[in-house]
């Protein structure tokens, strides 16, 4: 007779009947340090109202998140983002709270909006709740397949985003275009019960464990697909111009000290930084402003052309790829660049690619020929040298159609 695994030994996918088949958030991670199991009706109660889980809007290594609405006399709809026990989703709320206490110089705000936290305990430890309001990643929304005046609204008020969290101080540190959504404030006009009708069906996966002595209150009962908000935006939104927010501020820190944690998609991870990893194997290196700068035109490019800066290209390749863009290296650059087995390659060629690729999604070669000066005014891989997010808001580009 087999021996059955230990009810106190971590669980793998295979010790379960269903897999999700990566539509969700790994169940394995519902566990002691892990996520709070959440089921589609609870309610969770915050230090400024209570909030009943609707709908399930998306999930990562440190959260779920959720559509919530509010009980009471002001109902309306947030977004709930639940913690894992063991991460800090205090840090998150602290930045968000920084920036929230900054004189309001914009007409609306293009970070996320921090309107409630909590911690709740659970059977897998303690969690912070944050609630928000509701935001449609960008990325479901296919940002190069709509009009360039739609695009550049969306770049503009990113821009806008970089800089108003640089005015109060703070650096995002993993800014990518997963970390970017447009805010829904139709919604707030929609009737709940229709809004929930025109919301997809739940896509539900029954964490159901082989063995049933694994069956604790650690598991929920299910696990939920994430809902396409896209097509629910798309059809409240009209021709109305793309709110852009800012989101994720998990890898957020005060500019001048070291993220407590490291993290940073490589498709808009910084030179310096990338220099700092791979060529001097520093583990946790300094991201400051100017990196959240390069961040932002990379993603910028990506908006525009579908594709990143470095396609196919990994970390540790990174760096020939970043020299080979630059006509003018820094020194460390070019003592690194000097000894390296092969040379690095001259700027023109990449630079005429990534100039076909901008126009070839313009009618207009007056605009193209405006982003590709911006562009290279971003993307210089010495930090110094690169202009502040205030002064990107200003540039010329963002003039013209606007």
């Amino acid at each position: 007779m087999p021996t059955l695994p230990s009810p106190l030994a971590p669980l793998e996918q295979d010790d379960f009947h269903f897999d999700s088949m990566g539509t969700t958030e790994d169940m394995t991670r519902y566990c002691p340090g892990g996520y709070h199991p959440v089921a589609v009706g609870n309610i969770f109660h915050g230090n400024n109202g209570a909030y009943r889980i609707m709908h399930k809007l998306g999930f990562g290594s440190y959260a779920t998140v959720w559509l919530a609405q509010k009980t009471g006399a002001s109902e309306g709809f947030v977004a709930l983002k639940i913690t894992t026990s063991e991460s800090q989703g205090s840090t998150e709320a602290e930045m968000l709270s920084e920036v929230a206490r900054m004189p309001r110089t914009l007409e609306r705000s293009h970070v996320l909006t921090l309107l409630d936290t909590f911690e709740h305990r659970g059977p897998n430890g303690v969690h912070s709740g944050l609630v928000t309001d509701v935001v449609v990643p960008l990325l479901s929304l296919n940002p190069f397949k709509r009009p360039p005046a739609w695009r550049k609204s969306a770049a503009y008020g990113l821009a806008q985003a970089v800089a108003q969290l640089h005015a109060a101080g703070i650096v995002h540190g993993d800014l990518h275009l997963g970390n970017t959504g447009i805010a829904i404030p139709q919604l707030s006009a929609q009737d709940p019960c229709d809004v929930m009708q025109d919301l997809p069906a739940y896509e539900l996966t029954v964490v159901l464990p082989v063995n049933a002595a694994h069956q604790t209150p650690s598991l929920p009962p299910y696990v939920v697909a994430p809902c396409d908000l896209a097509a629910y935006y798309d059809s409240v939104a009209d021709d109305a111009e793309p709110e852009m927010k800012l989101f994720d501020f998990g890898d957020a820190h005060k500019a001048g000290a070291l993220p407590s944690r490291f993290q940073c998609a490589q498709e808009a991870c910084a030179p310096e930084v990338v220099f700092a990893l791979v060529v001097e194997h520093i583990d946790n290196p300094p991201v400051e402003p100017p990196a959240d700068v390069w961040a932002l035109g990379a993603t910028i490019y990506e908006i525009f052309t579908g594709s990143p800066l470095f396609r196919g290209v990994g970390l540790g390749g990174l760096p020939k790829s970043m020299a080979s863009m630059s006509a003018t290296l820094p020194l460390a650059w070019k003592a690194w660049c000097d000894s390296a087995p092969r040379p690095c390659s001259s700027p023109d060629a990449w630079w005429t690619e990534r100039r076909e690729r901008i126009r070839g999604a313009y009618a207009d070669d007056r605009d193209a020929d405006a982003l590709l000066a911006l562009l290279e005014r971003i993307l210089v891989l010495d930090p110094a040298e690169r202009p502040s997010a205030a002064e990107i808001v200003q540039d010329p580009w963002f003039m013209i159609w606007m």
